[in-house]
């Protein structure tokens, strides 16, 4: 290996090497929200700067306006295009954003999947969408075989039920006095006014309900004030049915109606789904994280290569690289370790990652070394639109998510910290 190979190798590593700085942070010790925006926001404004003086000038005034305008487009969709794959097979751990995309993204199918299910419960259908969506975490799908005893009558209520598919038999004083049919609601009652379950409900047919228990009923009704509107006109229907007594009912009704006004709370903020976040976190493939890591470093470490020995490159670059890394492995280690990934294996992983980065900055050497002006400038134009694609997607909406406005001055600070050390290769 030549020397100026060998120093492409060096510098590759030395830009990746904040990687295991970063997962050493994240697994013994992790930054609040500001420190870790600051270094965000920062390392974006010097890669920002790097790519317009570095790799997008460089390339303009070698190559034209063509390739130049080809490779950004290349390398924004090959970016965007791997990382949604690596996100899907475990590697969405590696950044909170990511994180946070990947999860919402489950919420809404898994969301969607279930409104769909639940659309003809009769005490679902005048909610608004919103409400809708809201009581969805708290719903837990159960099934029945005939004969299964759903609700006892004489012992205490702790469920509610809706009834997606199948029929049940309401049965009261050893009578049979009803029939659940699809879409159909039961168990309010007793958990309203505490008292014991008024009949026995069994399946007749084999059946799919979902339930709700005491405490996620409470927060249903603060979550949806009009689900309290919507069982009351269900406890009409149903009383009506059961009793002969015109007086009772409307007396029962009134009661129960002002139970549930009572528990209402008109606070509709949502509440973070802790289970679905739990069980992303096992789905989690370390391999997978490290993978999407050396993809979001790939063209970095590319350009570094490519640009050794060059009178145009500057330190600058590095810098950014190796500033822009930082938070990223703090915040994927974090997630490793939450996942259950053991330190050793964590930052063996991420060691590995550097020595890569450095081997692909050498083949980013020689690939300038073996290839005509115009594949190299088309070459670092795919780098920078795919680095260009990492700091959109990612790093500057996660940096202003995390410390708000005031990360613009960290971003400005890194442009003009970027520049000023540009500007002394010029």
């Amino acid at each position: 290996m030549s020397t100026t190979s060998t120093t492409a190798l060096l510098q590759g590593v030395l830009g990746a090497s904040s990687l295991v700085l970063g997962a050493c942070v994240g697994v013994f010790w992790q930054p609040n929200r500001t420190i870790s925006a600051a270094i965000m926001a920062f390392g974006s404004g010097t890669l920002l700067c790097a790519i317009a003086f570095e790799i997008t000038l460089p390339a303009y005034q070698n190559s034209g306006f063509l390739p130049l305008f080809l490779g950004f487009l290349l390398g924004g969709i090959l970016f965007t295009g791997l990382t949604e794959y690596i996100d899907q097979h475990g590697g969405f751990l590696r950044k909170p954003a990511s994180s946070r995309r990947y999860l919402f993204e489950h919420r809404q199918e898994q969301t969607s999947d279930i409104l769909n299910r639940i659309a003809h419960i009769e005490v679902i259908q005048n909610l608004s969408e919103g409400e809708k969506q809201a009581i969805v975490p708290f719903l837990k799908p159960v099934f029945a075989q005939p004969g299964d005893i759903i609700c006892q009558e004489g012992e205490p209520g702790d469920h509610f039920y809706m009834v997606v598919n199948g029929e049940a038999e309401v049965i009261k004083d050893r009578k049979l006095v009803n029939t659940m049919k699809p879409g159909e609601v039961f168990g309010e009652m007793s958990l309203l006014t505490g008292e014991p379950r008024s009949a026995t409900v069994t399946a007749r047919t084999p059946m799919e309900l979902y339930q709700i228990n005491q405490e996620d009923f409470n927060s249903v009704l603060a979550l949806s004030p009009h689900m309290a509107w919507a069982i009351s006109r269900s406890l009409a229907r149903r009383l009506r049915f059961a009793t002969d007594s015109r007086v009772a009912v409307e007396h029962n009704l009134d009661r129960w109606r002002q139970s549930l006004i009572d528990q209402v709370e008109l606070d509709l903020l949502l509440r973070e789904d802790s289970t679905t976040l739990e069980g992303l976190l096992q789905r989690s493939a370390p391999l997978a994280i490290v993978v999407g890591t050396l993809i979001d470093n790939i063209p970095e470490s590319a350009v570094i290569g490519m640009n050794v020995g060059e009178s145009h490159f500057s330190w600058s670059f590095l810098l950014a690289v190796f500033i822009s890394n930082f938070p990223e492995a703090l915040s994927s280690a974090v997630g490793m370790k939450q996942a259950g990934t053991k330190t050793m294996q964590i930052l063996g992983l991420w060691m590995g990652v550097v020595i890569l980065c450095g081997l692909c900055a050498a083949v980013g050497y020689s690939l300038k070394n073996n290839t005509s002006e115009l594949f190299v400038s088309l070459a670092q134009a795919v780098a920078g639109g795919a680095i260009l694609a990492m700091l959109a997607s990612t790093m500057m909406p996660e940096a202003y998510e995390l410390g708000g406005g005031s990360v613009s001055f960290s971003t400005i600070l890194g442009f003009l910290l970027g520049f000023l050390i540009a500007s002394t290769s010029f």
